[in-house]
C-alpha cells in the first residue's frame, strides 16, 4: 500500500493543486470587486480577476478525470467489474445526496434556503453512475461513448427546448445551465450540466485503466505528456480559427493583453471541448512534471490536500463561510444586517473583501484545510469501514 501512494504520488499532487485553485475561487465569492460571466467578458473583465478565474477553471474538468482515473486504480479491489460497477454506482448517489445537503449547507447555513445549485460534486456523482451502467457493458462501449460525448456535445449547444416541459428538464440536466422549479417553493440550479463530464468521467476512467495495465510505467507519464501537448495543439487550432467546441468566439482585441485573454477564454457552463483540451491538456503536463518531483515541504502540503480531496473540499466551504461571518463585525457591520435566509450566504448588504485580502483570506483557509486534513488522514486510516471514512 505505501509502495502504490509514492508511486502515484503525482496524481496526489495534482489533485492538491486543483483544491487550492478552488479555495481561491470560492474565497472570490466573498470579494466584493467580484463578478464573471460564462465566457468572461473581454474586454470587461480586469486582467486580474480573469487570472485568477482563469486558474479556477482547471479544477472541475481535472477533478472529474482525476476522479475517472482513481477509480480504475481501485478496480482490482473488487471481485468482479460488476461490484465494481455497482460501487461506482452508489457513489454517484452518494455524492449526489451530499451535493443537495451538506455541501449545500456550507454555502447557505440554512438546510431550508430555497435554491439548490448541483454544481461539481453533483456532476461528479451523475458521472459515477454513467461510468457504472456503462461498466456492466464491455469496457469498448465506456471508451467510444466517452469520445462521442467529449468530442460531440457542442453540436447540440444550440438546441433548446419549451420552458417547464420535461425535456426542458432533462436537457438543462444534461446540457443547458438552467434554474428549474421544484415542488414546495424550491427550485435547483444546473450549474454544471452532467453531458460532457459522463463524456470525461469515462476517458479519465479509460486513461488509468491503461495507466494500470502499463504497471503504472514512466512510459505512460512521458505519453501523458504528448497527449497534453496534443490537447493544447488542438486547443490552440480549434480556438485560434473558431471553427468548433465552444459556443463563445475568439476575437482580435484592441490590445495584446485582450487578445490573449480572449484566446483563453472558453466556455465553462457546460464544459466546451475546447475547455476540457485547455484544462486536462495541461494537467497531463503538471502529472508529468510532478513525476519528477523530489520530496519537498510544498509536495507534502499539496498531497495532504489530495489525498483527502473530498473531505478538503467540504472542509475549506465550512471555513470560508464561517470566517467571512466572523468578519463582519471587523468590516464595520453588524449581525442585525445581515440577510440570512434571504441570500446564499447571508451576509450583510455592502459586505466584501478587497481583491488583495480575498487572496490572504484564501491563504488561511488553504492553511487551516491542511491542518483538519492532516488530523483527518490518521481517523480515515483507522477507520477504513465507517461510512464517512468510505465516502469522504
Amino acid at each position: 500500500m505505501q509502495k502504490n501512494t509514492l508511486r502515484l504520488h503525482h496524481i496526489d499532487l495534482l489533485r492538491g493543486l486543483i483544491i487550492v485553485f478552488m479555495i481561491l475561487d470560492h474565497a472570490m465569492v466573498y470579494c466584493r470587486d467580484y463578478w464573471v460571466n460564462d465566457p468572461m467578458d473581454i474586454p470587461g473583465t480586469e486582467p486580474a480577476i480573469f487570472l485568477s478565474r482563469l486558474m479556477s477553471h482547471f479544477c472541475a474538468p481535472l477533478f472529474v478525470f482525476l476522479a475517472g482515473l482513481s477509480a480504475a486504480l481501485t478496480e482490482n479491489k473488487h471481485v468482479s467489474s460488476r461490484a465494481f460497477a455497482v460501487n461506482l454506482i452508489k457513489r454517484g448517489f452518494v455524492l449526489i445526496l451530499l451535493e443537495f445537503t451538506i455541501i449545500s449547507w456550507s454555502w447557505s447555513f440554512n438546510p431550508l434556503f430555497p435554491m439548490l445549485y448541483a454544481q461539481v460534486i453533483w456532476a461528479i456523482g451523475w458521472g459515477f453512475i454513467f461510468l457504472g451502467l456503462l461498466r456492466l457493458l464491455d469496457i469498448r462501449v465506456v471508451f467510444t461513448i466517452g469520445l462521442i460525448i467529449v468530442f460531440g456535445h457542442n453540436l447540440f449547444d444550440d438546441i433548446r427546448f419549451q420552458d417547464n416541459t420535461w425535456m426542458h428538464y432533462l436537457w438543462s440536466v444534461l446540457h443547458q445551465k438552467n434554474v428549474l422549479a421544484l415542488p414546495f417553493d424550491f427550485s435547483v440550479r444546473t450549474t454544471y450540466p452532467v453531458l460532457p463530464i459522463m463524456g470525461l468521467m469515462c476517458l479519465g476512467y479509460m486513461a488509468g485503466r491503461y495507466y494500470v495495465s502499463q504497471n503504472f510505467s514512466r512510459e505512460v507519464v512521458r505519453q501523458a505528456l504528448g497527449v497534453g501537448i496534443v490537447c493544447l495543439l488542438c486547443y490552440a487550432a480549434l480556438r485560434g480559427f473558431n471553427i468548433y467546441g465552444d459556443s463563445g468566439q475568439f476575437t482580435v482585441q484592441d490590445s495584446a493583453l485582450l487578445t490573449l485573454m480572449s484566446f483563453f477564454n472558453p466556455t465553462k457552463y457546460p464544459l466546451s471541448l475546447q475547455f476540457m483540451l485547455l484544462t486536462v491538456g495541461t494537467g497531463l503536463i503538471l502529472l508529468f512534471s510532478f513525476k519528477h518531483l523530489k520530496p519537498t515541504f510544498s509536495e507534502n502540503f499539496l498531497q495532504v490536500l489530495g489525498k483527502t480531496s473530498m473531505f478538503s473540499y467540504i472542509a475549506h466551504l465550512y471555513l470560508l463561510h464561517l470566517i467571512s461571518w466572523l468578519l463582519i463585525p471587523v468590516l464595520g457591520y453588524q449581525f442585525a444586517d445581515m440577510t440570512y435566509g434571504k441570500t446564499l450566504i447571508g451576509l450583510p448588504d455592502g459586505f466584501g473583501l478587497s481583491y488583495g485580502a480575498t487572496y490572504i483570506f484564501a491563504a488561511v483557509v488553504v492553511l487551516l484545510t491542511v491542518m483538519l486534513a492532516k488530523g483527518y488522514i490518521p481517523w480515515k486510516y483507522a477507520n477504513k469501514n465507517n461510512l464517512i471514512a468510505r465516502y469522504i
